[in-house]
């Protein structure tokens, strides 16, 4: 079975192609303002890179956020294209829940900036097998041992990664833009 996953959540394109369990392939580039232009040429190239064909990715999971809103539309709606046109249905996974399964710790706190001062937060307990709720938390909420992503002050966490961890399919979601707050159309249009 091959599996590809992509991230386009935040400025940077990462994807990760595996198969039966085995990471195959991994791309990261800071693509920012070209991503639109350059991810279906990246996984053109991903693919024809280990001998695949569109035809054998069995599952395609997309990054869901919250993170930038237009990285988040461009990769949901790609994944969503291109698996509907193989008569698959998409999965998706939060950023928070993605960079926690990189980062493979026990416990820990992962959160994301939203806007202004506002940050998406989850704690996970992988031992116990509880994780918190999604939270809007406010920057001077932060604790020191909260991992941050998606931000000028975090390092760059390959989120694509995710889909090597054994608990990958427990975090996984609709393909669906997952965003925490309204956009400013929304909030002008007072929807």
């Amino acid at each position: 079975m091959n599996s590809l996953i992509i991230d386009t959540s935040w400025g940077n394109l990462s994807l990760s192609l595996v198969r039966e369990g085995e990471l195959i392939a991994n791309i990261s580039l800071k693509l920012k303002n070209k991503m639109n232009e350059m991810l279906l040429d990246t996984i053109d190239y991903c693919l024809k890179s280990v001998s695949l064909s569109l035809y054998q990715i069995d599952n395609f999971t997309a990054v869901t956020g919250p993170g930038s809103f237009t990285g988040i539309r461009i990769g949901v709606s790609s994944v969503q294209g291109i698996a509907a046109g193989l008569g698959i249905k998409p999965s998706g996974i939060s950023s928070l829940d993605a960079a926690a399964l990189v980062l493979d710790k026990p416990e820990n706190k992962v959160a994301c900036k939203l806007r202004g001062k506002t940050y998406a937060l989850r704690e996970y307990d992988f031992e116990r097998g509880k994780y918190s709720g999604y939270q809007n938390i406010t920057e001077d909420m932060i604790r020191s041992d909260t991992v941050l992503i998606n931000t000028n002050k975090s390092e760059a966490i390959d989120l694509s990664r995710a889909i090597m961890h054994n608990k990958f399919s427990q975090f996984l979601r609709e393909c669906v833009p997952f965003y925490m707050i309204k956009s400013d159309a929304e909030l002008k249009l007072g929807n």
